[in-house]
C-alpha cells in the first residue's frame, strides 16, 4: 500500500530533523540503561546516596518512553488536525477525512503499523513493569533497551515522519484506507503483546508454577505469529517465499530484523528458563569444559551449514562465508565476554561459561539486526538448533552421580530428532516462513520432554 504515487519534480520530501532528534536520544538512554548496573556501583563507590541514585535510575528508566511519546504525540496530532505536511497524512487522508478515518490511519501502510507496534511494546512492556515480578529488574530494562533500539534503528521506516515541502499527493481510497489499518491494527497487537511481553519473560521468576506453561505457550504464540501471523504488513516483501532469491531484496534486512526479535523474545525465555532449571538440579560434573568445547563446535557447525544449504548455489561460497566471518564475530566476541565473567566473580552459575556461549548467541544474533547483515535470517535455523543442543550437550558429556543412564539416553534421544528434523526441513522444503516456526515449535516439545525427565529426577531426589 505505500507505494506512494507522486510526481518527483512537482514534490520535495525531507526527513523531521526533530523526529531525528528525538531517535538519538531515545538511542542514547537506551544506551545508558544497558549499563545501569555499573554506573549504580560507581556512583555508590563515590558515596551517592541510595536515594538520588534510584531518582536517576527511574529518569533514564522512563526517558525512552517519554521521548516516544513526544514523537507519537506529534504523529497523532499530525493525524487529528489534519496536517498534510507529513507525508503519512498526505498520502492517507484528505481535507474531507472523517475523524474516524483519521484514527484508522494512524495503522494504515507498514509505517503507521510499524509506530503503533512500538505503541503496544512500550504500554505492554510499563503494565508489566508494575505487575509480573522478575529476578533481576535490571537484567529487563537491558533487554528491553536491547529491543527499544532495534525498534528505532531497525523496524521504524525511515519514511514515518518525513516531510512535505512542495507538492500533492492523491490520497488512498477509503477501502483501501480501511483495509490496511485492520491489518495494522491486527500486526501491531499480536506482534506488540509478544515482543512487549518479552523482556519480562527472559527473567520470569522460575520458582512460579505457571512460569512454565505461560513460557511455552509463548513460545508456540511467537512461532505462530511468524508462520501464519500479518507480517506482510509490517515488511510486504514477506508475503514472498522466503528462498534464496528474497535473499538479493534489500528489505530482507528489515524482514530479518523482525523475525529474529519474535524468535529471541518468544523462543529464548523458554531456552532460559530450562538452562536455570538444569542448573538448579545437577551441579556441574566431570567433563565441563569438554561439554563446553562440543557445544560451541556443533553450534557453529549448524550455523554455517544452515546458510551454505539456503543459500548455495544462489550465492557463491566466497560471499556466503564472507558474509558468515562478519557476522559470526559477534557471536564469537560476546560468547567469550560472558564465559569470562565467573572469572571476575560476575557469574556464580554452575555451568558459567556454556551460558557464555548462550548469551553469545543472543547478542550475537541481536548485532546481526543493527548490522543491518543481508544473510542474518538465514542463519536462525542453525542458531535454534544450537541453543537446544547446548542444553543437551551437558546432560550426555558430563559424568554425575546426579546424571542416571535416563536422563543421558533421553537427551541423547532429543539431539538426534533436533538434529534429524533440521536437516530434513532443510533439505526438503526451501520457504523459512514454514521451516521457522515448525524447527522452534518442534523444539520447544523436546525441551519439555527433557524437563518432564529432569522432574522425575527432583522428585526422586526430594523422596
Amino acid at each position: 500500500m505505500n507505494n506512494w504515487l507522486f510526481l518527483d519534480c512537482l514534490m520535495e520530501i525531507t526527513e523531521s530533523s526533530f523526529a531525528n532528534l528525538i531517535v538519538a536520544f531515545s538511542l542514547l538512554s537506551c544506551f545508558t540503561l544497558l549499563f545501569s548496573s555499573p554506573l549504580r556501583n560507581l556512583l555508590l563507590s563515590r558515596n551517592w546516596k541510595i536515594k538520588n541514585i534510584k531518582i536517576i535510575e527511574l529518569v533514564f528508566r522512563w526517558t525512552p518512553a517519554i521521548l516516544f511519546s513526544i514523537l507519537f504525540i506529534r504523529y497523532l496530532v499530525a493525524h487529528i488536525f489534519l496536517n498534510s505536511s507529513h507525508v503519512h497524512v498526505a498520502y492517507h487522508l484528505n481535507a474531507e477525512s472523517e475523524f474516524f478515518y483519521r484514527l484508522l490511519s494512524l495503522f494504515a501502510g507498514y509505517d503507521g503499523a510499524s509506530i503503533m507496534l512500538m505503541c503496544v511494546i512500550l504500554i505492554t512492556h510499563l503494565i508489566l513493569h508494575k505487575v509480573i515480578k522478575v529476578r533481576n529488574i535490571d537484567m529487563v530494562d537491558r533487554w528491553f533497551s536491547l529491543l527499544w533500539i532495534i525498534c528505532l534503528t531497525g523496524i521504524l521506516p525511515e519514511q514515518t515522519f518525513e516531510m512535505l515541502i512542495d507538492g500533492d499527493f492523491v490520497p488512498v481510497s477509503e477501502k483501501l484506507l480501511v483495509e490496511s489499518a485492520n491489518k495494522g491494527i491486527l500486526a501491531s497487537l499480536i506482534f506488540g503483546l509478544i515482543l512487549g511481553f518479552g523482556p519480562h519473560a527472559m527473567e520470569l521468576m522460575p520458582s512460579d508454577k505457571f512460569s512454565k506453561y505461560i513460557l511455552f505457550s509463548l513460545g508456540v504464540f511467537g512461532m505462530l505469529s511468524i508462520l501464519i501471523g500479518p507480517l506482510e504488513t509490517l515488511v510486504p516483501l514477506a508475503k514472498n517465499t522466503w528462498n534464496a532469491e528474497l535473499f538479493s531484496e534489500l528489505e530482507i534486512v528489515r524482514l530479518g530484523t523482525i523475525v529474529t526479535i519474535l524468535m529471541l523474545f518468544s523462543f529464548v525465555p523458554n531456552i532460559i528458563y530450562y538452562s536455570n532449571k538444569i542448573d538448579a538440579s545437577i551441579p556441574a560434573g566431570k567433563n565441563r569444559s569438554m561439554s563446553l568445547a562440543i557445544s560451541i563446535f556443533i553450534g557453529f557447525c549448524i550455523i554455517i551449514l544452515s546458510s551454505l544449504i539456503l543459500l548455495y548455489p544462489n550465492w557463491s561460497l566466497v560471499s556466503i562465508f564472507y558474509e558468515l566471518l562478519y557476522e559470526l564475530f559477534p557471536i564469537l566476541l560476546f560468547a567469550l565476554i560472558f564465559s569470562l565473567l565467573p572469572i571476575i566473580g560476575l557469574d556464580d552459575r554452575s555451568r558459567p561459561e556454556l551460558h557464555g556461549w548462550r548469551y553469545g548467541l543472543f547478542v550475537g544474533i541481536i548485532l546481526s539486526c543493527i548490522n543491518s547483515a543481508l544473510i542474518s535470517l538465514s542463519l536462525l535455523n542453525g542458531w535454534i538448533i544450537a541453543l537446544f543442543l547446548s542444553l543437551t550437550i551437558p546432560m550426555i558429556v558430563e559424568s554425575s552421580i546426579m546424571l542416571n543412564k535416563k536422563i543421558k539416553i533421553t537427551n541423547i534421544i532429543t539431539s538426534i530428532i533436533a538434529i534429524l528434523l533440521f536437516m530434513i526441513l532443510m533439505i526438503f522444503f526451501s520457504d523459512l516462513r514454514i521451516i521457522l516456526p515448525l524447527m522452534g515449535i518442534c523444539c520447544l516439545i523436546l525441551i519439555e520432554i527433557n524437563n518432564v525427565e529432569l522432574s522425575k529426577l527432583n522428585k526422586l531426589m526430594k523422596s
